[in-house]
């Protein structure tokens, strides 16, 4: 990056740990000792502890809003990985560096053109610490990455889940529940509007039980306690309900069943 250390760097932390817990000070002086002008910036520290799913699906729906150049360090389910490296990677003028468990694939929609590796050894019980210094101390530093830093083509891909269509039908899931535990599937707008054509549809809500035959803007556009179905600030499909907590009302998770029926008459 050929930053130096006397310019203000941003990084924001996606991590699965406790905020009582002392490995977020650990991680932040290890930072500020390589450079006291850092900014770092919680994205989040409450992803459920070793779900690199979720902390994915925060990753990419937040980092473009950051500024360009920004460094985004990921560290969920690092120590567990099979993979024991950091992966280091450009992504749409961003610096991504998050563990070889699945997660790249999950984030990007194009492979990257390089991607650096950070190694680590099971030596501690934290030792992926040094391996994001490293990382860190890497990008803001005034050499070139190609030149301090491996490339690898060896890590791992998750395949993010898609959507099943037909002509009448798509068949998608839910793919992350949000604090208030609304329901955020795998259907976009885009989708949604490809294949209904504006006809009329149904959504069934895990079971031919639950069923919602609009879309609303708001979730207040009905009242308290009914279910609902929007289309949200990322532009996909949520269920929720109003002033209410669907996932606990209807026993939904990650991986539940979501189908829209569009109808020709």
């Amino acid at each position: 990056m050929e930053n130096g250390n006397s310019k203000t760097q941003i990084i924001t932390l996606t991590t699965d740990w406790n905020q009582h817990d002392y490995y977020i000070g650990m991680l932040t002086g290890r930072l500020l000792s390589i450079s006291p002008n850092l900014n770092i910036v919680e994205l989040s520290h409450k992803v459920p502890p070793f779900d690199h799913m979720h902390a994915a699906f925060v990753l990419k729906h937040s980092f473009e809003n950051f500024p360009q150049g920004t460094i985004h360090l990921c560290l969920v389910n690092t120590e567990n990985t099979e993979g024991k490296q950091l992966l280091l990677f450009e992504y749409r003028n961003h610096y991504l560096i998050i563990p070889d468990n699945g997660i790249l694939g999950l984030i990007t929609k194009d492979a990257p053109k390089k991607v650096f590796s950070f190694p680590f050894e099971d030596s501690s019980s934290f030792a992926s610490l040094d391996a994001a210094a490293s990382a860190i101390k890497a990008l803001i530093g005034d050499s070139e990455l190609d030149d301090i830093a491996v490339i690898t083509e060896n890590y791992k891909q998750s395949i993010p889940l898609r959507a099943a269509i037909d002509d009448t039908t798509i068949s998608g899931s839910v793919i992350f529940i949000d604090s208030y535990l609304n329901a955020i599937t795998n259907i976009s707008r885009d989708l949604f509007e490809r294949v209904g054509k504006g006809r009329r549809f149904t959504i069934y809500v895990q079971s031919f039980n639950y069923k919602i035959d609009e879309i609303v803007k708001t979730y207040s556009d009905v009242e308290e306690g009914e279910l609902l179905a929007l289309f949200n600030s990322i532009n996909l499909l949520e269920v929720a309900m109003n002033n209410d907590f669907i996932a606990q009302m209807h026993a939904l998770k990650v991986g539940s069943s979501i189908m829209v029926k569009f109808h020709n008459n």
